[in-house]
């Protein structure tokens, strides 16, 4: 049991030592960055919901907070984001019996730029997509909050994950 413990203790001291860009929440992140910057990410859809730009901007900054080591600052971090909601609507998704809308869709994209001046190949710009379907008999203004709370968080993961995680 003793050697067990040990080769444990060896293992996790090699995990944790041997490469300093990870850790052991994934993140990807060069040693050399220590700060983040989010600019607002304007809203240029057809349709404007008023908290969106400034929702998904705060949730940003809370998923690199809290997920990294990485600083918060008001311009100019080591990574850069900011963008353009270019996407918030509605469509049918699918057609029942009568041919009238059975279920709708719900669709948020973003772009975002995203610019690493220490690491300039990790630059892209790049839209992220998610979406979602409702009963079409639903208004949509009831159920408008709660999904776009959950389109948001998806799609903060999918920046999350193409920036920290170089996926």
């Amino acid at each position: 049991m003793k050697s067990i413990t040990k080769i444990l203790i060896a293992v996790i001291a090699v995990l944790t030592t041997s490469c300093g860009i990870y850790n052991f929440r994934g993140a990807n992140i060069p040693d050399d960055v220590k700060t983040f910057s989010v600019g607002f990410f304007s809203n240029e859809a057809s349709y404007v919901n008023p908290s969106l730009s400034v929702d998904l901007t705060e949730k940003l900054k809370t998923k690199f907070q809290t997920e990294t080591t990485l600083n918060l600052k008001s311009d100019d971090g080591d990574y850069q984001m900011s963008g353009v909601v270019k996407r918030y609507e509605i469509t049918p998704a699918a057609l029942n019996a009568q041919t009238s809308a059975a279920q709708t869709q719900f669709s948020i994209t973003i772009n975002v730029d995203f610019i690493c001046p220490k690491h300039p190949e990790k630059d892209f710009s790049k839209d992220f997509t998610s979406s979602t379907t409702f009963d079409a008999s639903t208004e949509f203004s009831s159920v408008e909050s709660s999904l776009t709370a959950e389109l948001t968080e998806i799609i903060v993961q999918q920046i999350f994950a193409a920036i920290a995680l170089d996926w």
